[in-house]
């Protein structure tokens, strides 16, 4: 017999230790600030709840996101007909004067350079005003300033689809170009363990504040967005937002979505966009790189 809307909340509240929310809307959770409602949406506070709700989920046979800082996903306009898992109390930091340091899924990047800044940890400083979470951006392999997340990480603690804790090493992990083993097999990862080092306060400083007022010229953080949208060229050595530019596609208007004058590889909501515009603009710019370019460009952000 199919339980009610309201059962199935109560099984899932039980299982998350925390109350689960129906029909959340979800433009509040992402940066680009669109999409439709998530049928269910939990906020769990431990590893042990978060992998409780998912195993619960799994058992309802309900589908499952797990969502970290919201900052390279981009919900479909009609919702998510399951369960959002959200990490963002998951947000526990600790570090050792040696440079070792351990975070939650959930931790904010911008927690992270906080805490370098204050301990005096250099390593991370090609990260500030990197929007997102820790585990996010070890998923995406989050790359920028011509450092990533796998330069830093020495191992991630998940879980399985069936529930067994892992700690993966580095190498396990299968880091590539935007790319990791979490995007391709079933791990969610709880704790990120991450090697920095003792470095010259003034000088961590500096840079941090270089790397930030850099984005801020860029005009990163005037319009929501998620970022680059696509992945660069590496197979030909080119930016994507290069092989858009150069297809006279700046500035072009889809609805309330526009890529973006100042930066061509975003996709930026200017006020009334819906994701259908936004994948519109997805789509024409894909086309018109494969026949101007005979290249096709691979989406960065993750489409759900």
């Amino acid at each position: 017999m199919t339980l009610d809307p309201n059962a199935l909340a109560e099984q899932l509240t039980r299982a998350a230790q925390t109350p689960v929310v129906e029909n959340h809307p979800l433009s509040g959770e992402c940066s680009f600030r669109l999409g439709g409602r998530a049928r269910y949406f939990c906020t769990p506070e431990t590893p042990e709840a978060l992998r409780a709700v998912w195993l619960k989920a799994r058992e309802l046979a309900l589908p499952v996101f797990i969502l970290g800082g919201g900052s390279n996903v981009l919900f479909k306009d009609e919702g998510f007909a399951g369960v959002v898992i959200a990490t963002k109390n998951l947000r526990q930091i600790t570090a050792t004067p040696a440079g070792a340091i351990r975070a939650y899924a959930g931790a904010r990047n911008a927690d992270m350079t906080a805490l370098t800044l204050d301990r005096g940890l250099t390593g991370f400083e090609w990260a500030s005003g990197l929007p997102g979470s820790v585990g996010g951006g070890v998923y995406m392999n989050a790359r920028c300033y011509g450092h990533s997340f796998s330069d830093i990480v020495t191992s991630v603690r998940v879980f399985t689809l069936e529930g067994q804790w892992l700690t993966l090493s580095a190498p396990e992990c299968r880091f590539a170009y935007k790319d990791s083993v979490f995007q391709h097999e079933h791990f969610i990862i709880v704790e990120v363990e991450l090697a920095l080092a003792p470095g010259e306060p003034a000088a961590i400083r500096t840079r941090s504040e270089h790397t930030l007022a850099d984005r801020q010229k860029r005009g990163q953080f005037e319009f929501p967005s998620a970022g680059c949208v696509f992945k660069n060229a590496m197979a030909i050595n080119q930016p994507a937002g290069k092989l858009i530019e150069d297809c006279g596609l700046k500035g072009l208007v889809k609805g309330g979505a526009q890529v973006y004058e100042k930066h061509a590889n975003f996709i930026i909501n200017s006020g009334t966009a819906t994701t259908q515009d936004v994948t519109d603009l997805i789509g024409i710019i894909k086309t018109r790189v494969r026949e101007k370019h005979h290249f096709e460009l691979e989406e960065e952000i993750k489409i759900v």
